[in-house]
């Protein structure tokens, strides 16, 4: 792997002196395949130790983490930035020089990059609202990112820049439960818990809290107390899960 890493070194003094000038080109090849080696390693590194200050809420020492990762591409590192001046951590609130790190890091296919925009064109968060691009982000995002579906879900839902579908909302909602978004088994629970935009169905309702609440959604287990329902894995497996058409 390391040879295929190695520039093409080629010798033209053809005196004595030959075999010192090789291995000094050897060595300089070598010093910028492990350069590209560690590169990665490097940004792996920084990125690490700029979300242990997050943790910690140390804000401007993430933001000196981060910075020059980004500026090198780095798409977490630019998303983390997004994030950082969205939300104002630390700095001044910043929606459009998010948005800007936003998109830096969905050029390189960064899904979460791609969900945070979506849900800034659906908010008119330093943009001018748009629900059919937020739409269309979602589900962009979606083929790869668990929250993305959730928020997909609640577009069908509500027919926001696209036409209301609450069948292929809850089969999405289901799907983003399924790939590690458990909020989405609780959203479906409260659409039949409230029967806004079905007939409610209190006990369908019980058995998606339950699987959320079984994956420790505490939100979900919330609900199933004030039901009256148990959050047993027995309970859990006896249960039919299909969504009803």
């Amino acid at each position: 792997m390391l040879n295929s890493l190695l520039p093409t070194c080629t010798l033209v003094i053809k005196d004595r002196f030959t075999h010192r000038v090789g291995c000094s080109c050897a060595l300089a090849c070598l010093a910028v395949a492990f350069a590209m080696l560690l590169a990665p390693m490097v940004a792996v590194a920084g990125y690490q130790e700029g979300l242990r200050f997050v943790k910690k809420s140390s804000w401007d020492q993430a933001i000196q983490e981060f910075l020059p990762l980004a500026n090198e591409g780095h798409a977490a590192s630019q998303f983390s930035l997004g994030l950082i001046y969205q939300r104002g951590h630390g700095v001044e609130r910043d929606a459009k020089k998010a948005r800007e790190y936003y998109l830096q890091a969905a050029k390189q296919s960064y899904w979460p990059a791609y969900n945070n925009l979506a849900q800034m064109y659906l908010d008119g968060d330093g943009v001018k609202q748009n629900r059919a691009t937020a739409f269309k982000l979602f589900k962009k995002a979606a083929a790869e990112h668990a929250q993305a579906r959730n928020n997909l879900a609640r577009m069908y839902l509500n027919g926001w820049g696209t036409p209301q579908d609450v069948q292929l909302a809850l089969e999405t909602y289901q799907l983003a439960g399924d790939t590690g978004y458990i909020a989405g088994y609780f959203n479906m629970g409260q659409i039949y818990e409230r029967g806004e935009y079905i007939a409610q169905d209190i006990k369908t309702a019980i058995k998606w809290y339950a699987v959320a609440a079984e994956k420790n959604h505490k939100p979900s287990a919330r609900r199933l107390e004030a039901l009256g329902a148990s959050t047993g894995q027995d309970s859990i497996d006896s249960l039919e899960l299909e969504i009803p058409k």
